[in-house]
């Protein structure tokens, strides 16, 4: 009997051992990440900021904003896959710190960030014909000035600009005014009759241009994605762009642009 009961308490030893190891060895197999992002700077517009998504952490953060009053910034876990995402709430344009401190390493990453003007980005779809090439894009400002900025699809600037926009008897217009000469020709103007609703009202967030008050019983078509009918009135040619989300170079829009 006190063999066997040896025997048992021999072998309640063990398998003690064996489960102390077992669950150290889940705790060291458990992965840990240094905190990092893609960048440390970034430019967001004051609306549709996009978030900032967190390369490197571990799903534990605290967040501190230097100036409250340029943006909001908090943590999005709601994904159970990757290390979580900053959302950007901005407030007026300006330029903040934002400190991001993962709890778990004890690690802080300062990230500068930007808030500038809205804009509008209209990407062309066709034709390819001058003009414009393909891969072409505008990128409509919403500042005092009305700037815009063409760039080709290497995201090199092409020319520069400001525009307008106008109703004459009824009909909605787009004028490109360049700054200089493009194909031999400084003023473009684009009768776009015929857009979809949803980029008159994409205009209407982005630029401020409440087409509503302006044109009555105009004919808007309903389509996907969003596109802009843009019908030149010396040519002829009839171009048509879609309303893109891609984001504006850095470091060429001040906060007081």
């Amino acid at each position: 009997m006190k063999t066997k009961n040896l025997f048992g308490i021999l072998m309640l030893f063990l398998f003690t051992l064996t489960f102390i190891s077992c669950e150290e060895d889940t705790d060291n197999d458990k992965q840990i990440f240094h905190l990092s992002f893609e960048k440390n700077y970034y430019e967001r517009p004051l609306t549709g900021a996009k978030n900032i998504m967190i390369r490197g952490g571990n799903r534990d953060y605290t967040i501190e904003v230097n100036n409250p009053e340029i943006l909001e910034a908090m943590v999005d876990l709601s994904s159970p896959i990757g290390m979580g995402n900053l959302e950007i709430h901005p407030k007026q344009t300006g330029e903040t710190i934002v400190k991001v401190h993962d709890n778990i390493v004890n690690e802080t990453v300062e990230l500068r960030i930007k808030i500038v003007d809205n804009y509008l980005n209209l990407v062309l779809a066709n034709p390819m014909q001058s003009p414009y090439n393909e891969g072409d894009e505008f990128f409509l400002i919403n500042n005092k000035s009305k700037s815009f900025y063409l760039y080709d699809e290497d995201k090199d600037l092409k020319q520069t600009g400001y525009y307008n926009f106008v109703v004459e008897n009824n009909v909605p217009y787009m004028e490109l005014i360049f700054n200089e000469k493009f194909d031999n020709k400084s003023v473009y103007k684009y009768d776009l009759t015929g857009t979809s609703e949803k980029t008159f009202f994409a205009l209407k967030i982005l630029l401020g241009w409440d087409w509503q008050e302006q044109i009555k019983s105009m004919k808007t078509r309903e389509i996907s994605p969003s596109t802009m009918n843009a019908k030149d009135i010396e040519t002829g040619v009839q171009y048509y762009f879609i309303v893109g989300n891609h984001d504006m170079p850095e470091n060429v829009l001040g906060t007081n642009d």
